[in-house]
């Protein structure tokens, strides 16, 4: 720490002179002596302007971990970013600050910062760099925490408002996009909440071959049946004498049978032949 304190000695004593100061009870005293501390950070400025890097090179020698010091250096820094006595500061030189002493610690830095370039033309008062600081340890990267009837300075409220107008637009395009992949993979299909991906035609030829399927069975299990009646006739005539006879018999009408079966075909082949014709 010492070692990285003597690289910027100068820095860290006007850092610690400016804590002093706002730490004296008597405004009055504060307020001159801020004035003249402030006259002699322009004076070394007019020879060469090393604010922000004098800020990075501070930022290791103090303990930022502790809320009361970052707090006071987050001030120091809106302090010496002032120009020629300004209360403000430029819109350039407060986007640079901001990125370097809030990295890390305010989850909407980015937009924050693109949302301020584009839409802050005047400088921006100690007010607003206040609570900036506030609105990034209580609001959510969601937005969560806002109390849209707090006193926030109106950038503040119109970052909100452009915020939830971006979540608003991204989730109506992720919602389209998912549409449009639905419909791709899906090609040729009307899909509608609830519907199925089966046609009425497919349904209606499903009950089809479902239907001549059935024919189909009933007709074998009618063969079987006349099959097991020419057999039982044949056992009732089972006569030493006529039994070759019988069986002959029951092969040729069973023969028979299956050869007009065959010859007129089964229902489904019909079916599916004057679907084909």
């Amino acid at each position: 720490m010492e070692c990285l304190r003597s690289n910027c000695s100068d820095i860290f004593d006007v850092f610690y002179k400016y804590c002093d100061i706002i730490s004296e009870r008597n405004p009055s005293n504060m307020k001159e002596s801020l004035s003249l501390l402030l006259r002699s950070i322009d004076e070394r400025r007019r020879a060469r302007d090393t604010t922000l890097g004098d800020i990075v090179r501070l930022m290791p020698c103090l303990n930022l971990s502790d809320d009361s010091q970052f707090n006071c250096f987050y001030d120091f820094v809106f302090f010496i970013c002032r120009e020629n006595g300004q209360k403000s500061i430029a819109v350039h030189r407060a986007l640079s600050a901001w990125k370097i002493v809030l990295h890390g610690r305010f989850r909407l830095l980015d937009q924050w910062c693109d949302f301020v370039q584009k839409n802050q033309k005047h400088n921006i008062s100690e007010d607003t760099w206040q609570q900036l600081l506030a609105f990034s340890r209580c609001v959510r990267e969601d937005l969560g925490g806002y109390d849209p009837k707090g006193a926030w300075p109106v950038l503040i409220d119109d970052f909100v408002e452009h915020m939830h107008r971006t979540i608003e637009i991204a989730g109506c395009s992720e919602n389209k996009s998912m549409c449009c992949s639905i419909s791709n993979t899906f090609s040729g299909l009307n899909l509608l909440p609830g519907s199925k991906r089966k046609t009425l035609e497919d349904d209606s030829l499903e009950g089809e071959m479902v239907s001549d399927s059935s024919e189909y069975q009933q007709d074998m299990m009618q063969l079987k049946r006349q099959k097991n009646n020419l057999y039982e006739e044949s056992n009732r005539h089972n006569i030493r004498g006529c039994v070759q006879t019988s069986v002959c018999a029951v092969e040729g009408s069973l023969s028979k049978g299956f050869e007009g079966y065959l010859s007129i075909g089964s229902p489904l082949q019909l079916n599916h032949k004057n679907r084909a014709s």
